[in-house]
C-alpha cells in the first residue's frame, strides 16, 4: 500500500495543480484513479483501470506514477498506442505534472521520449546519399540534401516526427537507423547519433514516455533493454484496450516476395571485387531464382483472389517444402555475406588502418542486406515449422506478394514474454472492459483472473444524451437493411439541422454506396474518410462548424476514437452497423476455427467482446465535456432485437435503449 508520506505529497501536488490551471478541480473519478494507481504500484501488483472520457487519466496516473517511482527509486516507463498521445504527455501532461511535485518539494525530475530506432537519423546513412551518388541508389537526392541542410546546421534534432517537411516512408527508409545497418560504436558518427544519444537521455530518466510497439518489440527482440528492466522500471499502459492485438503485431511477420534485391546485390558484388564479387553474384542468382519460384507458386495459389488463408493454418506440403528451399539458398547468401565482411574486417585489423567513412558506409549497406534477409529467414522459420498456435495466409496487393503469419493468442505470449518480466504495472483506458466485465481483457491479455479492476463512472453529464434504435430500423444483412440505411442517411444525417454529425461504417464498400446514392450538393456538406488526411478533414469539419456551416463526417475505423468532437462538433452519432469484427480476418477466423474444434463458442469469445468494445469506442465519440448533447443513433436493429444486444449496450456509459 502506498505510505503515509506518499498520500501527503500526493495530495500537495494536487492541490499545487490549480496554479497552472486556473479552475481546476479533481473529480471524484480522478481521485479514485489516483488511489488505485498509487496502491497498485506501491503494492508491486497489477491493475485494470477503465477511465472514462473527462476522468483526466493521464494526470490521474502521473502523479502517483512518478511520486511512487521517486519514493521506491524506480523508473515509470509510460507506453502509449498512438503517436498523438505520447505527444500529447511530452508536450503537455508530464511538464504539468512535473510543475505540480516541485510545488510539493520533489525537484529535478528528468523525462524522457523513447521511440523506435527506426524513427532515428542514420547520419551515414545520410552522408551516403548526399555525397556519393555514383556508387549507391539515392532515390530522392534533392530531398535528402535538405535533410542534410537541416542537420549539418543543428536546426533539427534527427528524429522523423520533428522533421519540417514531409517525407514518404520509402524515401525515410533510405536515411533510417536500423539494427541490421548499424554498426554501433565502430560507427565514425556513433558520437551524436540521434538514436544513441536518446538513448543515453532515456537511461539517466526518472520517467520514459514510450509507445507499445516499440516497447513489445524490446520484449520480444531485445534480451537486455534499459526497457524491459523488471527490477528498474514500473509500468504504466495507457490506451490498453490496443495492447492485445500490439502483443500479436509485435510476434507475427511478414515477407513481401515481390522485392527485387538484383540491383543491390549486384552493386555489393561489384564492391567485394573479383574472387569475393563473383561468390556473391553467385549465390546471389540461386537465392534468386529460388525467390522467383516461391513468388510465382505464391501468386498461383492466390489466383483472382487478395487474400488466401490457410484452414487452422496448415500451409500444403508442397507449398512447405519449396520455402525451405528458398530458406536454405539464403542462408547459403548469408553465409557468403558473412566471409566477406570478416575478410574484409580482418585485412583492415592487419593492415593497422582506421576504417574510412566509406568502409563503414559499405558496412552498413551490407549490414541492411543481412538483416532483410534474416528477417525473411524468420518469417519463413514461423511459416514452415509446425505450430498449431498461428494463422498463415497469403497476400496481394498492387506491388506485394506476400506471406504473413501471426498468432492468434494473444493472452498465451503475454503470459510468456510479457508478465514474467513486468511485476508492477497499471493498465488503462477510457474502453477497457466490454460486455459489463474485464473477463474478456484478462484472457485477451493472458492476466489471471484475481488481477484488480476499477471501472470508473463517466464523470460527465449523460442526462442529456440518449442510445436510439429507430424503429423503422432494419437488421444488418437482410434485404432491406440497405435501402433503409441510404434513406435514413439522407434524411437525419445530411438535410438535418444538426450543425455537426458523424456516421461511423463498419465497411468502406457501405461508405461508398451511401455517398454515392447523395446528390452532388449532398455530397457537398460530406466529409469523407480516404479523399481527406485524418487531420485535415477535422479541421475543414471544425471551420464549417464554426461559421455555422452544417458539416458531415463520413468514416470508419480513425474516427471511432481518439477524434475529439466537443459542443455543436458533433451533436449526432451514426452507427450504420454493429461493429462485429470482419470474419474474413485470417488471425481472427483461425482462432475462431480453434476454439470451435476445441467445443467453445467463437462467437461468445471472441466476436461479441470485440463488437462490445468497439462500440463503446463509437458512442464515446458523443459526449466529449460538460454542456454536451445528442443522440447516438443505431441503424442496425439487432442491438434492441437479439439477446446480446443488452451486453452491448453494457460495454457503453449509456443504461438503456430508446425507439422512435
Amino acid at each position: 500500500m502506498s505510505t503515509d508520506r506518499q498520500k501527503e505529497i500526493i495530495a500537495s501536488a494536487y492541490r499545487h495543480l490549480s496554479e497552472f490551471l486556473p479552475g481546476f478541480v479533481v473529480r471524484k473519478q480522478q481521485q479514485q484513479m489516483v488511489q488505485r494507481v498509487s496502491g497498485v504500484l506501491s503494492a508491486e501488483g497489477r491493475g485494470l483501470i477503465e477511465a472514462p472520457t473527462g476522468t483526466g487519466k493521464s494526470i490521474g496516473y502521473l502523479i502517483p506514477g512518478i511520486v511512487t517511482a521517486v519514493e521506491q527509486d524506480k523508473v515509470l516507463v509510460v507506453s502509449t498506442a498512438t503517436a498523438s498521445l505520447q505527444d500529447q504527455l511530452a508536450s503537455k501532461d508530464i511538464p504539468l505534472a512535473i510543475k505540480a511535485l516541485a510545488g510539493a518539494g520533489i525537484q529535478g525530475i528528468q523525462w524522457a521520449v523513447a521511440k523506435g530506432r527506426e524513427r532515428h537519423l542514420c547520419p551515414v546513412k545520410l552522408e551516403a546519399l548526399t555525397s556519393t551518388t555514383d556508387l549507391f541508389n539515392q532515390g530522392d537526392k534533392p530531398l535528402h540534401d535538405k535533410i542534410g541542410d537541416l542537420w549539418e546546421s543543428g536546426s533539427w534534432d534527427g528524429v522523423r516526427d520533428t522533421l519540417p517537411m514531409r517525407i514518404d516512408r520509402q524515401a525515410w527508409s533510405q536515411v533510417a537507423n536500423t539494427s541490421a545497418s548499424c554498426v554501433g560504436e565502430g560507427c565514425p558518427s556513433y558520437e551524436g547519433c540521434p538514436y544513441y544519444e536518446a538513448i543515453g537521455k532515456a537511461k539517466k530518466a526518472r520517467v520514459i514516455i514510450t509507445n507499445h510497439d516499440y516497447l513489445l518489440a524490446n520484449f520480444a527482440n531485445v534480451d537486455k533493454s534499459y526497457l524491459c528492466d523488471s527490477e528498474r522500471n514500473i509500468f504504466v499502459f495507457d490506451e490498453a484496450h490496443h495492447l492485445s492485438d500490439k502483443i500479436l503485431s509485435a510476434f507475427a511477420s511478414s515477407l513481401d516476395l515481390s522485392t527485387n534485391y538484383r540491383e543491390e546485390l549486384k552493386r555489393l558484388g561489384k564492391m567485394q571485387g573479383d574472387r569475393s564479387g563473383a561468390s556473391i553474384d553467385i549465390a546471389s542468382e540461386r537465392m534468386l531464382a529460388m525467390w522467383n519460384a516461391a513468388a510465382q507458386s505464391t501468386l498461383a495459389m492466390l489466383g483472382d483472389g487478395t487474400q488466401h488463408r490457410f484452414t487452422l493454418g496448415e500451409a500444403p506440403g508442397s507449398y512447405i517444402e519449396l520455402l525451405g528451399d528458398l530458406k536454405g539458398s539464403i542462408r547459403n547468401l548469408l553465409d557468403v555475406l558473412e566471409d566477406t565482411t570478416a575478410a574484409q574486417n580482418a585485412q583492415a585489423k592487419a593492415s593497422g588502418a582506421r576504417r574510412s567513412a566509406m568502409s563503414v558506409i559499405f558496412q552498413s549497406r551490407v549490414g541492411q542486406m543481412r538483416g532483410d534477409l534474416e528477417n525473411a529467414i524468420e518469417t519463413l522459420d514461423d511459416f514452415i515449422e509446425p505450430s498449431d498456435d498461428r494463422a498463415r495466409w497469403l497476400a496481394k496487393g498492387r506491388s506485394s506478394i506476400e506471406i504473413r503469419s501471426s498468432p492468434f493468442d494473444s493472452g498465451d505470449k503475454a503470459r510468456m514474454h510479457l508478465w514474467p518480466r513486468i511485476k508492477t504495472c497499471v493498465l488503462t483506458s477510457a474502453t477497457l472492459s466490454t460486455l459489463g466485465s474485464f473477463d474478456a481483457t484478462r484472457a485477451q491479455l493472458g492476466l489471471p483472473q484475481d488481477t484488480s479492476d476499477l471501472r470508473l463512472g463517466s464523470p460527465l453529464d449523460y442526462s442529456r444524451a440518449r442510445l436510439v434504435v429507430p424503429t423503422l430500423a432494419a437488421e444488418a444483412g437482410t434485404k432491406p437493411y440497405g435501402s433503409m440505411v441510404r434513406a435514413y442517411i439522407r434524411d437525419q444525417a445530411i438535410n438535418s439541422k444538426e450543425l455537426g454529425t458523424l456516421v461511423y461504417f463498419t465497411s468502406k464498400a457501405q461508405m461508398l454506396d451511401v455517398y454515392g446514392s447523395l446528390t452532388a450538393d449532398e455530397r457537398g456538406l460530406v466529409l469523407m474518410q480516404g479523399e481527406w488526411q485524418p487531420s485535415a478533414m477535422i479541421e475543414e469539419h471544425k471551420r464549417r462548424v464554426d461559421a455555422g456551416q452544417r458539416s458531415v463526417l463520413f468514416g470508419m475505423d480513425s474516427l471511432s476514437e481518439g477524434v475529439d468532437l466537443p459542443g455543436e462538433y458533433c451533436t449526432r452519432v451514426f452507427v450504420t452497423r454493429l461493429p462485429f469484427p470482419s470474419p474474413n480476418d485470417p488471425v481472427l477466423a483461425t482462432h475462431a476455427e480453434h476454439l470451435e474444434r476445441k467445443g467453445l463458442h467463437a462467437f461468445n469469445l471472441l466476436m461479441l467482446p470485440k463488437a462490445g468494445l468497439k462500440l463503446a469506442q463509437v458512442c464515446g465519440r458523443l459526449i466529449r465535456k460538460d454542456g454536451d448533447y445528442g443522440d447516438v443513433v443505431c441503424l442496425d436493429s439487432r442491438l434492441v432485437s437479439k439477446t446480446y444486444g443488452r451486453r452491448l449496450v453494457a460495454s457503453t456509459s449509456f443504461t438503456s435503449v430508446s425507439r422512435h
